[in-house]
């Protein structure tokens, strides 16, 4: 199709507007709510333009390009109508530094004045160099504006986590409440009230997380103004290079661009350019990777314990040190615990350290229990996550979405909005929920049975439940049907009974499978490495066949025995029990090159962004030193030449274990119980870091160790956040502190933790629930 633009005779395909023909071949057309992700809006006006044979002024936006069609974008009374509208929108904004005559000056020699509570003009926004009005307004070279202006007075809001909003700096493009309600399927804001009281929020002046915020920063990512801005990275200023990255902090391995200024990470954005990249970022790799790269508290030097105490002490001798206590271990007397979050090369000189230094084979981690190696047998069938939205039924069970998984959630909701029947299972409302047509919240002992009135009903068997029944329809109507399993089922009580039972059903319908986990590279572990299960590890530890335990960012156990000596490498600390006798600083994801495995079982590569901090070490320069000052003087070239071969398909290889008894597990209480509890092992960590305790954002959405429940439940009861409140069966019970969550069902009552509290009959139970010291 030919069209002409300012003179240009330009080729262009039809299905595309006039401003996206005039992008696409360099046409400078201004705009402000614009965006390639979102359906075109036309509402800030500023992309207006004539065209023959059209009366007015329409959008360049929302105009759709005609054969032949004569366009013009720069005339006079053009430029003077988007003058005028400028004008508006200055009016309301804080714009003394966009109009100053000094601002080249200002800008050079009072960089420190930023640093405030209020944005009255550029100079105080968290934006400024970086705010798509300012280059607007400086390429019009605005000096003076001739409407009264009005500061709108609008309190900064700073109350909730990640990420701050100062709407007297708002232009109302809706480009953030847009991504929310198309992009991300969230629909958690929305414009508010009128004309100049006018705001941007959530409704009936919820907060965001009670409002089902996931904080995935879609709407930071795309505002073009200092409205809204990221606590971390507040008052950075512009980046001085992106690089191309992945996250490690779970099985979808989501691709990034880390965000780096003078050497040091500052942030993370979807990929893309910057205002533009929505993206499908969870929190977790939107807003915490670089506090947790960043965290003071890292271990920053070498360590030795001696009999007088732990002591500082340089490399040179941390090798010497380390190679003494190898060469004091005989043949299969070593143990090494692997954190599931290191990179493929990280894993291959390991491979290397375990079989030609510390001749050993008893490689674990601490993740690969029973329950977790069961589960993975199945989430080693998943089918890519792009092809969720190709199927023709949907059934999640005991899926937590909450601030985990983003691009799973996202094509369940696509999926849904497309028509596709999606069905939930569990006990936690995630954002997926309101887009069920079938839910079910399980009695304590019931998620067993459940899935055998699924196989019944499959089967031909009539069914009782209307509920089941259309869930079952889902299933075995449809030839491409998808399970989607959560790996909280590894906390539950009938777990190996609760897997057993979906093979069943997926040899019964022929369901594809999804099941993600919430490691970063735990598939590319078990691929490079001959693992063992945890269990049989810690089994020879205890007999006393183990004299040396070397852990590399893993953290198997609290404490340490004085069986056996203990190496611990790792970027962050252990518990002060744990007392290694040589402690090792190492670097973390961003600080070095490495390769994980990808959403589709490939390598993917993730680039180096910032230097190593302090002393610290990459975990493969550590063990070729410690293997040279061992004798072992091959080792480098070793790693070299099998890291050279990571590429392609990955083929993890998964370690035998025990299987517990698949007999039923329906449990008759004879007394049903007010609420019912499930605790949950927390999926938020990174090598021994338990990021929900680390970070405090992340710390506040979670609330580890605290119990959560339902604002009804909290009314009735009279309860409030904080307050302690104690839980109990017919012979245990629990005191906690509480917090308030509207994601919980009423009459659940739930909890995570590092580890799944285990203090009651089963999990989950049924309980009673009451004010402490009542």
């Amino acid at each position: 199709m030919k069209i002409n633009i300012d003179n240009k005779s330009l080729e262009v395909s039809r299905q595309v507007t006039v401003l996206e023909a005039a992008d696409q071949n360099g046409i400078y057309i201004p705009r402000m709510c614009a965006h390639p992700e979102l359906v075109p809006y036309g509402g800030c006006r500023l992309c207006i333009v004539e065209i023959e044979g059209i009366k007015g002024y329409p959008t360049a936006c929302t105009t759709m390009v005609e054969d032949g069609m004569i366009v013009r974008t720069n005339t006079n009374m053009l430029q003077q109508m988007r003058l005028d509208l400028l004008q508006l929108i200055l009016s309301e904004h804080p714009a003394a530094c966009l109009l100053c005559e000094d601002i080249e000056g200002c800008s050079m020699f009072q960089e420190t004045i930023r640093k405030v509570g209020i944005t009255t003009g550029c100079r105080w926004c968290p934006k400024d160099k970086d705010c798509e009005l300012q280059r607007i307004v400086e390429s019009f070279d605005i000096k003076e504006i001739s409407l009264p202006g009005l500061y709108r007075n609008l309190p900064v809001e700073k109350y909730d986590p990640f990420f701050d909003r100062d709407y007297n700096l708002c232009i109302y493009c809706g480009r953030c409440v847009r991504i929310c309600n198309e992009y991300r399927k969230s629909s958690v804001i929305s414009l508010r009230q009128r004309g100049k009281h006018t705001t941007i929020g959530p409704s009936f002046e919820n907060n965001h997380t009670d409002a089902g915020c996931e904080y995935c920063g879609a709407c930071v990512s795309v505002c073009p103004t200092g409205a809204m801005s990221e606590k971390s990275r507040k008052w950075w200023g512009l980046p001085d290079r992106y690089t191309k990255s992945v996250c490690p902090l779970c099985s979808i391995n989501c691709d990034l661009q880390i965000i780096s200024l003078k050497d040091k990470i500052v942030g993370t954005i979807p990929p893309g350019k910057p205002h533009e990249a929505a993206g499908d970022l969870c929190v977790k790799g939107r807003f915490c990777l670089s506090e947790m790269v960043n965290r003071t508290k890292r271990i920053l030097e070498p360590r030795y314990l001696f009999p007088e105490g732990e002591a500082i002490i340089g490399w040179k001798e941390a090798f010497k040190m380390g190679a003494q206590l190898i060469k004091d271990v005989g043949e299969e007397r070593t143990a090494l615990f692997i954190s599931p979050d290191l990179s493929m090369e990280e894993y291959g000189a390991i491979a290397e350290l375990a079989d030609k230094v510390l001749n050993t084979r008893n490689i674990t981690s601490s993740c690969l229990d029973d329950n977790m190696l069961a589960y993975l047998r199945l989430a080693l069938n998943s089918i890519p996550i792009d092809k969720v939205g190709e199927s023709t039924g949907i059934v999640s069970l005991f899926l937590n979405g909450n601030y985990n998984y983003a691009p799973l959630t996202l094509a369940i909701k696509n999926a849904a909005s497309s028509g596709i029947p999606y069905n939930q299972v569990g006990w936690i409302k995630d954002s997926t929920t309101r887009f069920a047509a079938n839910s079910i919240v399980p009695d304590p002992g019931d998620e067993v049975g459940i899935l055998d009135d699924l196989i019944e009903i499959i089967n031909g068997k009539p069914a009782n439940d209307p509920v089941i029944s259309r869930i079952a329809d889902s299933l075995k109507n449809e030839n491409n049907a998808l399970i989607i399993i959560g790996p909280s089922v590894t906390s539950l009580s009938g777990m190996h009974q609760i897997l057993e039972r979906i093979n069943k059903i997926i040899d019964l319908t022929k369901a594809k499978i999804y099941a993600p986990d919430p490691y970063g590279n735990i598939k590319g572990m078990i691929s490079v490495l001959e693992m063992k299960p945890v269990e049989v590890i810690k089994d020879k530890i205890e007999k006393g066949e183990i004299d040396l335990v070397y852990l590399i960012g893993d953290m198997p156990f609290p404490g340490r025995s004085n069986k056996y000596r203990l190496i611990y490498q790792s970027a962050f600390h252990g518990q002060e029990e744990l007392r290694p006798d040589l402690v090792l600083p190492a670097t973390v994801w961003g600080e070095f090159q490495g390769t994980w495995q990808g959403k589709n079982g490939r390598a993917v590569r993730a680039g180096k962004a910032a230097k190593a901090h302090d002393y610290a070490l990459s975990n493969i320069d550590i063990i070729n030193r410690i293997s040279v000052s061992a004798g072992i003087k091959e080792i480098p070239e070793l790693i070299r030449t099998r890291n050279k071969n990571i590429t392609g398909k990955l083929l993890p290889r998964l370690p035998g274990s025990k299987i517990a008894s698949l007999d039923a597990v329906k449990r008759n209480y004879k007394e049903k119980l007010p609420f019912v509890f499930l605790s949950e092992s927390s999926p938020h960590s990174y090598m021994n870091l338990q990021l929900d305790r680390a970070i405090e954002g992340l710390n506040e959405l979670v609330s580890p160790g605290y119990l959560i429940i339902n604002h009804s439940d909290a009314r009735k009861l009279d309860i409030n956040s904080e307050d302690n409140v104690t839980i109990a069966d017919s012979e245990h019970e629990l005191t906690r502190p509480v917090k308030i969550r509207k994601n919980i069902p009423a009459g659940v009552v739930y909890m995570t933790d590092n580890k799944v509290f285990t203090g009651f009959k089963s999990n989950p139970c049924y309980i009673n629930l009451r004010r402490a010291n009542v």
